[in-house]
């Protein structure tokens, strides 16, 4: 079973009030997402302020402010090279977005690509990142567990072809293979452009948007070699 050791270094959130969203977190990774994409089975639990997490663990930390523009959360690496999703606190606010919204779309990512190093080719040639929320990551595709929202997310059938059987997504909005709804997002690999971003306002898969330091296209690009390990001061 992976274990994911919850930090909370928010000055805005409580220790009390994480803890209110894990129950929900930890169904839906090992109720929905365990049954659609067969990840192992997880169980996260919040370290206590001046503890160090669990060796061997994943991480989810929450923090105030984002250090990478635009980005309300995104992944990283342990200390140990191990996956680390973080949650930005009051960006989320600022944006208007809720924080356990933020947390689940980050979870469901590190669960089904953990090292962001997950694509799929299209019949046009064209790569497909393996992240599961951003092409459905919009509020009105969300869903509730216990009175938390959570994320939609895409099914392995959305990475498939045409003749690929639904549903595309866990809520069963998408029509198909490839389709971003409005208000998501994807990042494609264009063989002699690198990666793009598309939407689901795009008219086209040609619409280019360059990635800004942290993004998770930006660190494709990157290299896992080349991501700053994260360093934890407690």
């Amino acid at each position: 079973m992976i274990q994911i050791s919850v930090i909370n270094e928010s000055t805005l959130l409580s220790d009390s009030a994480v803890s209110a969203i894990l129950p929900a977190l930890q169904t839906q990774w090992n109720r929905d997402l365990a049954s659609v994409w067969s990840v192992e089975e997880v169980s996260l639990a919040l370290v206590p302020k001046s503890t160090q997490p669990a060796p061997g663990s994943y991480w989810m930390v929450f923090l105030d402010n984002s250090d990478q523009a635009g980005a309300l959360g995104y992944h990283d690496l342990t200390p140990e090279g191990l996956p680390l999703a973080k949650i930005f606190v009051e960006t989320a606010n600022e944006a208007g977005e809720p924080v356990n919204l933020v947390a689940s779309h980050e979870m469901c990512e590190m669960a089904v690509d953990p090292y962001i190093n997950c694509a799929f080719q299209d019949l046009s040639g064209y790569f497909w990142a393996g992240e599961v929320c951003d092409p459905v990551e919009a509020p009105q595709y969300a869903y509730q567990i216990d009175g938390v929202t959570v994320s939609d997310f895409v099914t392995p059938a959305y990475f498939g072809y045409e003749y690929a059987s639904g549903p595309y997504d866990f809520k069963g909005y998408a029509s198909g293979p490839f389709v971003v709804l409005p208000g998501g997002y994807a990042q494609v690999f264009v063989p002699r452009f690198g990666w793009i971003q598309i939407t689901g306002d795009d008219a086209s898969k040609g619409s280019r948007a360059y990635p800004h330091p942290g993004s998770r296209r930006e660190r494709r690009r990157r290299g896992r070699a080349n991501w700053r390990r994260s360093v934890l001061q407690r």
